[in-house]
């Protein structure tokens, strides 16, 4: 299933990586982001080409068919794809971007892992609290985004993926558990205050 998505939630800066091929219809890729940890699932894709080309790659999503960008295979993840398309004025081509739902703040569903995107390798530690505070049931306030992030990865809750062009992104394990002992531990040493941030 696809729904709309708003360009505010893709931080991604497109570059052209290859052709994007299905049935004969050829489109071009202009990013990705690939969890190889689950088969190579697209959690993000950007296209550029005539509508037709986009549209059939779009359709052989929709339809589970695997997909080739510059040589290799990747197949949608299960769940819902949010979409933006914009016909581009000058060349009549079109420019589409797919995303997974657990990439968005609004439409992810908690207890399930999470994916963050960014323009940059610098973690955006207030939309990573917005969805960690939606994904998992623990007590959090927002100005210890930064503390949680830190912690998080070194306990490999949060990974780099690797397979990605025109965006840097992460998969958060949401783990009500584990988030509550790193929060339970935060605070019994000090390093969480509820008034005021961590210096």
């Amino acid at each position: 299933m696809f729904h709309s998505i708003t360009t505010s939630v893709i931080a991604v800066t497109p570059e052209l990586v290859g052709s994007v091929s299905f049935g004969g219809l050829r489109a071009y890729c202009v990013g990705y982001a690939v969890d190889d940890s689950a088969d190579d699932r697209l959690i993000y894709l950007g296209l550029v080409g005539y509508r037709t080309a986009v549209r059939g790659v779009w359709a052989a999503l929709l339809e589970h068919q695997p997909i080739e960008i510059a040589g290799q295979l990747f197949r949608r993840a299960e769940g819902t794809y949010l979409y933006r398309a914009v016909q581009l004025p000058e060349s009549g081509l079109e420019n589409m971007a797919l995303l997974h739902h657990q990439a968005t703040v609004n439409q992810l569903e908690p207890n399930q892992a999470f994916y963050l995107l960014n323009a940059s390798d610098d973690p955006p530690h207030a939309r990573f609290f917005a969805m960690l505070n939606r994904a998992v049931v623990a007590p959090m306030l927002p100005h210890w985004a930064e503390w949680l992030w830190r912690q998080g990865y070194k306990k490999e809750l949060i990974t780099r993926l690797d397979a990605t062009r025109g965006t840097f992104a992460w998969r958060i394990h949401a783990s009500d558990e584990a988030w509550l002992e790193i929060i339970q531990r935060g605070i019994q040493r000090h390093a969480l205050l509820a008034d005021q941030a961590e210096t």
